[in-house]
């Protein structure tokens, strides 16, 4: 399932080293992992300083882990 939050929320999930610190730039990250036989594999990660991530981005990030889902299965 797809991962939506802001900084704020509580449900905010640190990706990069540092990540609460000042010159941090991103606000707003939208996360979906990359699945091949039930295991995961990685995550494609949309990270944006200043839009929250929509149904667009979601719909992408899908797309883009059930591809490469599926090209790791071959």
């Amino acid at each position: 399932s797809t991962h939506v939050a802001d900084r704020n929320d509580s449900n905010f999930i640190p990706v990069l080293e540092n990540d609460d610190a000042a010159e941090v730039s991103y606000n707003h990250q939208l996360i979906t992992p990359i699945i091949c036989e039930g295991d995961a594999l990685g995550a494609i990660v949309f990270l944006s300083p200043d839009k929250k991530m929509g149904e667009v981005e979601g719909k992408l990030a899908q797309t883009a882990a059930g591809f490469l889902g599926k090209q790791m299965e071959q």
